[in-house]
This record gives structure tokens, sequence and C-alpha cells, in this order.
């Protein structure tokens, strides 16, 4: 049962993946092989070690299994009615592509991404290159750190759902550009986020009652 739990979490925690690949699909920024399977790389990794804290943390603490439950079902409940931030049109008069062309630090970078994902196409040209996947998929990653702790406490093993969170990394980007690219409207992210939030809640709940 564990392994089906492993498999609805990866789903879960990445079906906002799903609404980032619908924007980038509307906006027609490329999402090459390679750059995907690196955020999917980087996904896995970030949960396997949250995993394996929270499976080491469960061994000294009584109630771990209820307190993993619990913080899976907060972090469902946050992912539902968490409305990401609204773009800001730029005034008129400065070009768009200016803005791209100043020099950002790292972690400015990782910020700003994580209010508007678009914004990891650094140098605007439309393609999501391996260094800008990094910071793309460092940023997506971290929504797997909480719900990853949440799930080693409940006695999950580290490594079946590192790699269910990877998988299904690389299926809801691939899947939510194709959707994007095809459909050409965003009403999808909303959707994705609480379906997304709805699951955690109800994988929370699972593992709260048995």
């Amino acid at each position: 049962m564990h392994i089906m739990t492993a498999l609805f979490v990866g789903l879960a925690a990445n079906l906002d993946n799903f609404g980032v690949g619908v924007s980038y699909g509307v906006q027609k920024i490329r999402i090459p092989f390679l750059s995907n399977f690196f955020i999917a790389l980087l996904s896995g990794l970030v949960t396997f070690a949250a995993v394996f804290t929270g499976h080491f943390l469960s061994h000294y603490i009584t109630v771990a299994n209820m307190i993993g439950a619990i913080l899976i079902i907060l972090i469902g409940i946050w992912v539902t009615f968490h409305k990401p931030a609204v773009d800001q049109p730029l005034p008129a008069a400065i070009p768009a592509m200016k803005t791209y062309s100043i020099s950002i630090k790292p972690l400015s970078t990782i910020v700003k991404i994580t209010k508007n994902p678009s914004m990891a196409d650094i140098d605007a040209n439309g393609y999501i290159s391996a260094k800008e996947a990094a910071a793309l998929g460092l940023t997506l990653s971290f929504n797997c750190i909480a719900t990853g702790i949440g799930a080693g406490l409940t006695g999950l093993a580290p490594l079946p759902l590192a790699i269910s969170v990877g998988l299904f990394s690389m299926v809801t980007i691939s899947s939510g550009y194709w959707t994007g690219w095809k459909t050409a409207s965003d009403h999808f992210e909303r959707c994705s986020q609480i379906l997304s939030g709805a699951l955690l809640i109800l994988i929370g709940i699972y593992e709260l009652i048995n």
C-alpha cells in the first residue's frame, strides 16, 4: 500500500508542475527533454533528502505518523487556497527585453521564479536552457521538501517516493506544456493547483486513519 501512496504523493506533489507547463506552453517557451529531465532529477534528489530526513526523525518521535499525516494535510490546504502572485505589466516606456539583460544574482533569480515561473527564461529567448532548468528545478522542488518530510514521518521509503516524484515531474510538465501550447489557455493552472491540494489532503487523511 505504501507503493500506491508513493505514487499518489508523487502525482499530487507535481500537479502544480502541470500548471507551470501550461504557462510555458501558452507563452510558447520551449522546455527541451534534457531540461525537463534535469528539473525532474533535482525534484527527485530534494524529495529523497526530505523523505530520508522525515524517515530518520520518525525513529525518535512516537507520534511521527500522526504528525506526518497532519503536515501533509496542512500542505494540501495551503496549496489549495494559495493564490500565486499576479504578473504586473511593465510600463510601456520600458522594453520587455531590457528587464532580462540585467545581471541577476542566483538567490534573487530563485525568488523571482517562485513568484512567476516564466521568469526562469532569464534571457527571454523562448527556450529553457540547462542553466535555467537548474533554477526552475530548484524552485519547483521547494514544494517537495515539506511534503517529503511529512511522507517520511508516515513511514514512506525515500527511494520509491523520489522516483515517483521525478517521473511525475517529467510527465506533468510535458503534458501541461502540450496542453498550454494546443489550447493557448491558462485556465488549467488554477484547476491543477486545487486538484493537487485536494489530493494531498486525501492522502494525509488516509495516513491519519491508518
